[in-house]
């Protein structure tokens, strides 16, 4: 159980510091029973939320492992990785909406065992289709989780208290997927098994995240059929509305192509370039893009979250600068990089998350979610994929920036675009 440790202390100071900015989602009376319940499933949910979120990001430090074992190179890698992206789009497109028919609950739960198969599919991974298969259940499972979740904690906090649902939504998730690659990398570098031990922790820990979500309220009460389907995204009805979802689901694509980007590449930038063969610092170096991102969620000022251009600002800034890190060979201009653009991830996130959570129905607010975060993990798709097709044909650096210069061009493009009247 030492890899939830972490998460629970983590989650713990995070709970802390939105308490401590957000005074407004405290009640002075002590709430009826109901209303201690459903507090209470919304912090079991935002726990299950960020251990989900962590096992994305286990399997970035052991590809240095992987590799060698199982006789792939870098284009492999690449594939490997955004395979997990592909199961989420396709779990959004699929499944995700399906909670606004069935309920929270069900889907919530059935995340969690695709998460535990995927897990059991590493511990016995020998081979590059058997490490494909457990990348891609762990993406169903996290595109189910996303939306549903992230609906959930909407629904428990209710509509006064929004922004407790937004600001914890998305520290969940980026705050899960930083202490992901810290833990993965710590058990790398000091445990007996690198590729396996922190698996088996992982396993464990989520049976008590199935107990948690079988006691949490259930917030969808009006059930009707399902029906399974590959749905196309939807977006608000109204013009203005309509708008500003897609301005938000285009700066979300740009903040998690960087992020892609950055995943990717930092493992054989500090290895190959850097010559740091430390599996807990090439980790932490990963992770640290995603807890800045948590940081700038729940600590920057609100007219940052609340405007237009402060993460289109970090985001280009950060590009820039890891970029030229990446040409001069400096680690320290890199690290300057991710906070950077960390700070402009979890800004647009942030923000992405706030505005669709208002917009959308509450009768299908997953739906609008899942739309949300296909968005999201269709920026981590194509520029993964890119890099390592161009990787094969042209020098590493050119290949980065060319795909920098596509991600700043969207990034201006959604900052830029009109309001609708």
């Amino acid at each position: 159980m030492a890899s939830v440790v972490p998460v629970v202390i983590a989650f713990e100071k995070a709970r802390m510091m939105i308490d401590n900015i957000a005074p407004d989602i405290r009640t002075a009376a002590a709430p009826p029973a109901e209303e201690r319940r459903a507090r209470g499933g919304f912090w079991l949910v935002a726990g299950v939320y960020t251990l989900v979120m962590l096992g994305g990001t286990l399997p970035i430090p052991l590809y240095v492992f992987w590799a060698p074992q199982m006789g792939f190179g870098p284009f492999t890698t690449t594939l490997v990785f955004a395979v997990y992206a592909l199961g989420t789009v396709l779990a959004l497109m699929v499944f995700a909406s399906l909670s606004d028919a069935v309920g929270r609950r069900p889907l919530l739960i059935a995340a969690l065992v695709a998460a535990a198969a995927s897990t059991s599919l590493f511990l016995v991974a020998e081979d590059v289709g058997t490490l494909l298969a457990a990348r891609f259940l762990c993406g169903v499972g996290t595109g189910i989780f996303t939306a549903t979740a992230t609906a959930a904690l909407g629904e428990l906090a209710g509509e006064e208290h929004a922004r407790r649902a937004s600001v914890v939504s998305t520290a969940a998730n980026m705050g899960g997927l930083g202490l992901g690659a810290v833990v993965a990398g710590l058990f790398a570098q000091y445990g007996t098994d690198p590729t396996r031990l922190v698996f088996w922790v992982y396993l464990a820990s989520l049976g008590p995240a199935l107990l948690a979500l079988v006691v949490t309220p259930e917030t969808v009460t009006a059930r009707r059929r399902p029906t399974v389907s590959v749905r196309r995204p939807t977006v608000p009805g109204r013009p203005a509305a309509r708008a500003e979802f897609l301005r938000a689901a285009t700066a979300v694509l740009a903040a998690f192509a960087v992020s892609g980007l950055f995943s990717s590449l930092v493992p054989s930038f500090l290895r190959e370039r850097l010559h740091v063969h430390n599996l807990a610092a090439v980790g932490a170096e990963v992770g640290l893009l995603f807890l800045i991102a948590l940081v700038a969620q729940v600590a920057a000022p609100a007219r940052w979250v609340s405007g237009r251009w402060a993460a289109p600002v970090f985001l280009i800034a950060g590009v820039a600068v890891f970029e030229t890190g990446l040409w001069t060979r400096s680690l320290v201009t890199f690290v300057v990089g991710t906070l950077l653009a960390g700070t402009g991830i979890g800004l647009a996130f942030r923000r992405g998350i706030a505005v669709t959570q208002r917009l959308a129905d509450p009768r299908r607010r997953a739906d609008l979610l899942a739309t949300y975060f296909l968005s999201a993990y269709t920026g981590t798709i194509v520029p993964t994929l890119a890099l390592g097709l161009l990787d094969q044909a042209i020098n590493q650096n050119v290949a980065t920036l060319i795909l920098a210069v596509a991600v700043v061009a969207t990034t201006l493009g959604g900052a830029l675009s009109r309001p609708a009247t």
